[in-house]
């Protein structure tokens, strides 16, 4: 059975929007959940709103420019299919990641390497706080915005689930309606 990083939800309420995205506080949010993240069992943390299962949330800028991807159809998700995302990332758990002070950032990096490949990275920025408690999904998750500047390709692994390209960071917020939710919470907070 697969194991999350969680942490409780009453030791970040007062940090976290009800839907959207704040860039305030998120190395204070940060450290809250590396000194007081537990693993659940999956199946118990999406049933579970008094936990927040953290799910880091990259995106892969280069320059002026963010790297986008769209759903194909053989991926696992159908109620994505087709939409655009302009983040990487996933669940962090202790078979792959480890514990520890840094087992947010190991879980980053595989949740990354799983996803795409990059020729070089460059810095890696926390950025903000997405959380969505008006969806069931939404309750039991919260993203943790990042920003990974990369130069060079960067290219998509899982081909036959992604596809992946690069566009102009102001011409996301026309794309919007085709993004997932937390994509167009992060096309916002661009902007800020």
């Amino acid at each position: 059975m697969e194991n999350v990083l969680t942490v409780k939800r009453e030791l970040i309420a007062k940090y976290i929007p009800q839907k959207g995205i704040t860039t305030e506080n998120c190395e204070k949010m940060v450290d809250i959940i590396l000194k007081n993240y537990e693993f659940l069992p999956r199946p118990e943390a999406e049933n579970d709103p008094s936990h927040k299962q953290i799910i880091p949330y990259v995106t892969l800028c280069r320059g002026d420019e963010v790297f986008v991807t769209r759903r194909l159809k053989k991926g696992n998700e159908t109620r994505l299919h087709g939409l655009l995302s302009i983040g990487v990332g996933g669940h962090i758990n202790p078979e792959t990641d480890g514990q520890g002070e840094d087992v947010l950032y190991r879980g980053m990096k595989r949740e990354i390497g799983e996803e795409v490949e990059i020729e070089s990275m460059e810095s890696l920025t926390p950025r903000g706080i997405i959380n969505d408690d008006t969806t069931e999904v939404g309750s039991v998750h919260l993203g943790l915005f990042f920003t990974l500047e990369v130069t060079g390709e960067v290219s998509v692994l899982e081909t036959e689930k992604l596809e992946g390209f690069w566009l102009k960071k102001a011409e996301l917020p026309a794309l919007s309606e085709q993004m997932e939710t937390w994509s167009q919470f992060v096309t916002q907070a661009l902007f800020v």
